[in-house]
């Protein structure tokens, strides 16, 4: 789930200058399709060479967000890069549930082989864990998963961003959810935000948002329910992002999980792959090679 815009240490999506340039030419990543359980054809990306690795993108995000940080490690891994339901190529199902997104990563994870790892970012996090549940991959990655901890993500306010997309726009209804859910943004940093790119992108996604952050406010709270997980996984978190939404759930799972470790990105929010897509690369390629 890219959180509306909580990029960097600057809130404005921009990519830090001392974590070097972007790759000039983007890998050249062939398109693939497999169906899901629920007979749903979707959509994925592959490029690279050696073990397979599944990335799971969240909410407001798209598989291309990924694609620096998951070509910077082609040449060690066989990426596959989920383009999940709803989103470009992929189709969607009759009704929406978590249920149905943990089946496609399951799915995937089929198409991927045996001894492939799985990494989940933010609402994908969520869907790659419980996915690793049922199917336990070589290694695990979440990085900043939203399950609730001490708070939940209050129905009140997906509903009031869902009536502000309805009555005013989809502008609008991503200023509403930056201040009723995200709440990460100062003024200054919110407008900034708004000039970016990626602000223009998100505003054509609110439907599936709205779809999936109201399946977040109605998950469980707590995640005790994992404590038998044996997958031996990395739990990321960038000590800018907030304590209750994003900080308390990556400790939540580092004490839960019987064998994780947490990995503080310094100077990061919650998307680190726009921000710093090299540190984020280094972590991932490290503690998945590290058998």
């Amino acid at each position: 789930m890219v959180l509306a815009g909580c990029a960097s240490t600057s809130g404005t999506g921009l990519r830090e200058a001392s974590d070097g340039p972007a790759q000039k030419t983007p890998a050249p990543f062939t398109q693939h399709r497999f169906t899901s359980a629920d007979g749903t054809s979707l959509s994925y990306f592959r490029h690279g060479h050696g073990p397979a690795l599944v990335w799971v993108c969240g909410t407001l995000s798209t598989w291309n967000d990924w694609r620096d940080v998951a070509s910077r490690l082609s040449p060690r891994f066989t990426n596959f890069v989920l383009e999940r339901r709803g989103r470009g190529a992929s189709a969607d199902g009759a009704a929406y549930a978590l249920e149905r997104e943990v089946e496609d990563v399951l799915a995937l994870m089929q198409e991927a082989g045996p001894g492939a790892s799985l990494f989940g970012h933010s609402l994908g996090g969520i869907l790659a864990l419980e996915a690793a549940v049922q199917r336990p991959p070589a290694r695990l990655v979440l990085y900043e998963p939203p399950f609730p901890i001490s708070r939940r993500i209050a129905r009140e306010a997906v509903d009031l961003v869902r009536t502000t997309w309805k009555r005013e726009g989809p502008d609008a209804a991503l200023v509403a959810a930056q201040h009723h859910i995200f709440r990460m943004l100062t003024p200054e940093l919110l407008e900034a935000f708004r000039q970016t790119p990626q602000w223009a992108k998100q505003l054509g996604m609110m439907e599936t948002f709205l779809r999936e952050i109201g399946a977040v406010a109605d998950l469980p709270m707590g995640v005790e329910r994992f404590r038998t997980m044996k997958t031996s996984t990395l739990v990321l978190l960038g000590d800018q992002s907030p304590h209750v939404l994003l900080a308390e759930p990556a400790q939540a799972l580092t004490k839960v999980l019987p064998h994780a470790s947490l990995r503080v990105l310094p100077g990061q929010g919650h998307v680190a792959h726009v921000s710093a897509p090299v540190l984020l690369a280094r972590e991932v390629e490290g503690f998945i090679s590290a058998r």
